[in-house]
């Protein structure tokens, strides 16, 4: 049975080293209650983000009752690209994650009626559910197309997404966005969107892996501890070569944090526009902070986390139960 005094929340990603980490927190934090994971192409191809969410759920210990849906392999409307020179080529580089017993089976009882499957089992829940989407928008814009009644079945939709100022695959274009503008493009103009939250890269900026961060995830001194470990330390490798960061940014729990506790958070209601036809920076986010252009507010824009170290012991907290719970560990002490 359901526990009514926790957040229902659905995670649509495309893991990733930090979709990994979302998924934890999501599947850990006391306040939420994790009902289903979708993915999407984008860290990488989506046979991989796929086969990456399922080795997490196993690995973290989630209970086989939270679904796992593989969604959508492109964009609506354009050639996607997807992140090996941060990601590797697996889109979890770093560590030898063992499979999910199950892959092979689950995944070849997965039909192409994705969003049909994704919008029952949100409905199903009987009360409003927060979508979290940490990837492109491709999945959250067709299910709005196809289902819009799903507004009913929602509290709110939080991104992990845009930028205000500088981007991270253009000058002014985030990663997300820019793989699909036209998806980004729908949501931020649906009607069928009861509120609508972007965390930016302004904020998971502020949030980064610092060294006592890692030391104390390895004090954990457990298989499914030293996965963890080896994923970030690959992932600090590449953000230091790619972006020269002395310390990755843990961008997607960010939008998981926010969703379960808000006041850890500043935010600013705005107007955001999608550049959909730029030359140069196409899925560019155009936050209009200071009212220039009149138009009506359509987005809560996450501008600043209060308390940095809070954050982490969320995140570590997650992390630790699902180190008690983890089957890595129990294979080892039993051989």
């Amino acid at each position: 049975m359901a526990d009514i005094r926790k957040k229902p929340v659905w995670l649509d990603c495309d893991p990733g080293h930090d979709d990994a980490l979302a998924i934890i927190l999501a599947a850990y934090h006391p306040s939420l209650e994790l009902i289903g994971i979708s993915t999407v192409v984008g860290n990488q191809t989506l046979d991989r983000t796929t086969q990456n969410a399922y080795k997490i759920a196993y690995i973290a210990g989630l209970p086989n009752n939270i679904p796992i849906i593989r969604g959508c392999g492109e964009a609506l409307c354009r050639r996607v690209i997807t992140c090996p020179e941060i990601h590797g080529q697996t889109g979890l580089d770093g560590a030898d994650i063992p499979e999910h017993p199950e892959y092979k089976t689950l995944i070849k009882q997965q039909d192409e009626n994705y969003l049909w499957n994704i919008y029952q089992k949100i409905v199903d829940v009987g009360r409003p559910v927060t979508l979290i989407a940490t990837g492109q928008l491709t999945n959250i814009a067709l299910l709005l197309k196809v289902f819009p009644q799903i507004k009913n079945s929602l509290s709110e939709i939080v991104l992990m997404g845009g930028c205000i100022g500088i981007g991270n695959m253009t000058p002014g274009s985030e990663f997300n966005f820019m793989n699909d503008p036209d998806a980004a493009h729908i949501v931020f103009t649906s009607p069928h969107v009861p509120r609508l939250v972007m965390v930016p890269l302004e904020l998971t900026h502020t949030v980064c892996v610092i060294p006592n961060v890692s030391e104390r995830l390895r004090s954990l001194a457990t298989p499914f501890s030293s996965i963890l470990d080896h994923l970030l330390h690959f992932f600090a490798a590449t953000y230091k070569q790619v972006f020269q960061f002395d310390s990755p940014p843990l961008h997607d729990p960010c939008a998981v944090a926010y969703v379960a506790n808000k006041d850890l958070f500043e935010e600013q209601m705005m107007h955001v526009d999608i550049e959909r036809t730029s030359e140069f920076c196409p899925g560019r986010t155009v936050c209009d902070m200071f009212d220039m252009h009149r138009k009506e507010k359509n987005c809560v824009v996450v501008m600043k986390i209060k308390e940095v170290e809070q954050f982490w012991n969320m995140m570590l907290e997650a992390i630790e139960l699902a180190n008690k719970k983890s089957p890595v560990n129990q294979i080892k002490q039993t051989q």
